[in-house]
């Protein structure tokens, strides 16, 4: 594992209850690594969190980590990802979406594929999931939390992992009242029935800020980039090239330009955080083989094997931590 950890000194005034925040980054296929850091901690029951923001795949990640179906992202990813049916890049010709997420997610209805609601709802209890969408109208990043089971749960991961020119116009989901744009209170009445919503990565890519507002004050990212990396994400690159190859660049690029510029942000915030907050950064330490889509079944085994060692590796450093401090304290 190499995790980036942000230390920070402890400010004169805390939250009263200071929440410890899980974040998991998109990434299409590349969120295989995330699977396999949360198939660790799931080995070993280990969910200390209080709050859990997940952007595009790492909304689905969270949800099967909530579920406690360990697996179960590693197996949709290295199978319906890689199916035929679910990326044609050709389909954008005939007006249909390149990325057939309809297909995709009522996959996951089937016997086989379940996706256990039931079981996240359950585990999640009082604390908080939110999934991050952009909303196509405003452009806004939107934190939405399911509050149900089934569809309206599916269609929210739907909303999150819409990209823009692969997915056409978005998802439509109707007016929630748990939602914040940004950093500012929205209400549910400004919301229309019209409104269709995109991957959340556009207008939160990395929610670290979001976490620290919600009163997080030791927040963990799952990233899917390399440990240094300060540009655009890999998906931003590969849309880019499908886009301006189809002729829709100009519009894609309004989108792309907003994504970089709230990706430069959150990493600013990262790397200059509150005194009060501790920021821990969990990364493969090495290159990941996969990529946002098109990947080998090879490079997504190896990049899981990645994740689960990242994530074992976390727990020891954890364990080790909490030793020292009992250490510490006995003296």
């Amino acid at each position: 594992m190499n995790s980036l950890n942000t230390p920070s000194a402890n400010s004169v005034t805390k939250p009263a209850q200071p929440k410890v925040a899980l974040i998991a980054e998109g990434g299409g296929q590349r969120g295989i690594f995330t699977a396999g850091v949360l198939d660790a901690w799931l080995e070993q029951n280990y969910d200390p969190f209080d709050l859990f923001i997940g952007t595009s795949a790492g909304s689905q990640n969270l949800t099967s980590y909530l579920a406690r179906q360990k697996g179960y992202a590693k197996r949709l990813i290295r199978g319906l990802s890689r199916n035929k049916r679910f990326f044609q890049l050709g389909r954008g010709l005939m007006g249909k979406h390149i990325v057939d997420l309809d297909w995709y997610f009522d996959k996951t209805t089937e016997v086989n594929r379940v996706l256990d609601f039931k079981t996240a709802k359950t585990s999640l209890g009082d604390r908080e999931l939110l999934i991050t969408a952009t909303n196509a109208r405003d452009r806004k990043a939107y934190y939405l939390s399911p509050t149900g089971e089934g569809k309206q749960w599916r269609d929210l991961l739907k909303a999150s992992s819409a990209l823009p020119f692969l997915y056409k116009q978005g998802v439509k989901l109707t007016p929630w009242l748990d939602t914040k744009a940004a950093n500012e209170a929205h209400l549910a009445a400004e919301q229309s029935e019209e409104d269709f919503y995109l991957d959340g990565g556009l207008a939160a890519p990395l929610p670290v800020r979001e976490a620290y507002n919600r009163g997080a004050r030791k927040i963990v990212v799952i990233r899917t980039v390399d440990a240094h990396f300060q540009a655009q994400s890999a998906w931003v690159q590969k849309l880019r090239t499908f886009a301006c190859a189809s002729g829709y660049c100009p519009k894609t690029l309004d989108y792309l330009i907003q994504h970089e510029q709230a990706y430069l942000d959150e990493l600013n915030f990262i790397a200059n955080p509150p005194s009060d907050v501790e920021i821990i950064q969990i990364f493969a330490d090495e290159k990941l083989h996969s990529k946002l889509l098109g990947s080998s079944n090879n490079d997504l085994r190896f990049d899981h094997k990645l994740g689960v060692k990242a994530g074992r590796e976390y727990l020891k450093s954890q364990n080790a931590r909490i030793v020292d401090y009992a250490h510490s304290y006995a003296m």
